[in-house]
């Protein structure tokens, strides 16, 4: 389409187009209002738009094709020669700006074939917009369904066993009650993935919304510790943890405490998984005028790590070759609740010497 209230401009852009070569259908315009009106009523694939127009300029028709939804190229051609103008334009969302003292066959050739490159670019990248988006909701309804679907068996299995070793059914045996905890422990493993997995979709998909509160690392230290010592206790493996019970402005930091427990589950729950014998060993470092980071040091006797599987070691599902590897989910996991929180995690590993898992947090002293 040209839109231009000068008979001979057009018919000047006109000659301009045929003599290129092109072969195409030319729809014209004389002021601003039969523009809008052509154009929400047909389908144009570039308009060439004056900037002096009878009853709007170029800049308030681009504007107000732009608002009304019209996103094919719009090329302004002016007799105006203001840079300022066609700063203006292009702002307003003009595809290209050319002086009326610059038409040639070639050069409006030219400028019509870049706007209509960049146009369906454009396009391309709003369909790859949509359908990343679509993705994104069938992969948040594929998650948020399978972690119903696979929690809530789970979660009753398990309070079906209780009963069972309660007695609520008769009495059992000795060793079908051991292998009813066996099986309690591999629901609560599978149970643990799936609430892994929900996790760090969360994370990923950019929706997960931290609490921040002022914590004290050494509380939440201290009160995982103790939960977890059971399953060292099973193992005969010492769980200490090396600092007093003493809130500390030193071991403060802001965090969302939920999350934080999280993370020190899997660091000290993988220690333990993965050492046979000797010790799983917590400290914690205090911050101070030089180190402003409140540090954890996760230390065990177990088997270690690779080099190999250090290297990929908080990637998401890479396993490790360890027989009691499971998803990949929990250091990952670890990873992103740390780093969302602006710390950092390492590893320091030797195959059979056992790890120390180091998490540093930004303290909270004021």
């Amino acid at each position: 389409m040209i839109v231009d209230d000068d008979e001979v401009d057009r018919m000047a852009v006109r000659r301009a187009l045929k003599t290129a070569g092109l072969t195409i259908e030319i729809s014209e315009a004389y002021d601003c209002a039969m523009a809008i009106a052509k154009l929400q009523d047909n389908s144009f694939d570039c308009a060439f738009v004056d900037y002096r127009l009878p009853d709007k300029d170029g800049l308030a028709l681009v504007q107000e094709l732009r608002d009304n939804g019209i996103k094919i190229p719009l090329i302004v051609l002016t007799g105006q020669g203001d840079e300022q103008i066609a700063v203006d334009l292009m702002k307003a969302g003009a595809s290209d700006y050319l002086s009326k003292a610059r038409i040639s066959p070639p050069r409006l050739v030219g400028c019509l074939q870049n706007a209509m490159r960049i146009y369906q670019a454009q396009l391309e990248a709003a369909i790859a917009t949509q359908q990343k988006e679509e993705l994104a909701r069938q992969k948040e309804d594929f998650v948020s369904r399978m972690t119903h679907d696979l929690r809530t068996p789970l979660i009753a299995a398990n309070r079906m066993l209780g009963l069972f070793q309660e007695g609520l059914y008769g009495e059992i045996p000795q060793d079908m009650n051991k292998a009813i905890d066996v099986i309690v422990r591999n629901n609560q493993n599978l149970l643990e993935m799936v609430n892994n997995l929900l996790e760090v979709y969360t994370h990923e998909a950019g929706d997960k919304r931290l609490n921040l509160t002022i914590v004290d690392m050494r509380e939440i230290v201290t009160e995982v510790s103790q939960e977890l010592a059971p399953l060292a206790q099973e193992k005969n493996i010492k769980l200490t943890v090396e600092s007093d019970l003493e809130a500390s402005p030193q071991t403060k930091v802001k965090g969302d405490r939920l999350e934080l427990r999280r993370l020190l589950t899997n660091l000290i729950g993988n220690a333990i998984k993965f050492t046979d014998e000797g010790y799983v060993k917590i400290r914690i470092i205090e911050a101070d005028a030089v180190n402003t980071f409140v540090t954890i040091a996760v230390e065990d006797t177990g088997a270690g790590i690779s080099p190999e599987d250090k290297a990929m070691l908080f990637e998401r599902f890479r396993r490790g070759k360890h027989r009691r590897s499971t998803s990949g989910l929990g250091l990952y996991l670890s990873r992103r609740i740390v780093e969302a929180h602006q710390g950092t995690i390492e590893v320091e590993s030797e195959l059979e010497k056992g790890s120390i898992f180091w998490v540093r947090l930004p303290a909270k002293i004021n």
